[in-house]
């Protein structure tokens, strides 16, 4: 998955959230650490490592 693209496509509205397995994980982070716009996503933690990531109200 093209995480970059995704968080964009997130923070424009264009899908309304992102699921994040542990195993990609590693991944996704590098995407986060270079996204500009962390603070119009939040992220919503679940067992067993999972994650949503949804817009920011």
């Amino acid at each position: 998955m093209d995480y970059e693209k995704a968080l964009l496509d997130l923070k424009d509205g264009n899908i309304e959230e992102i699921e994040i397995e542990p195993e990609n994980f590693p991944a996704f982070q590098k995407a986060w650490s270079a996204f500009p716009y962390q603070n119009t996503v939040r992220g919503i933690a679940h067992r067993a490592g999972k994650v949503t990531y949804v817009r920011a109200k």
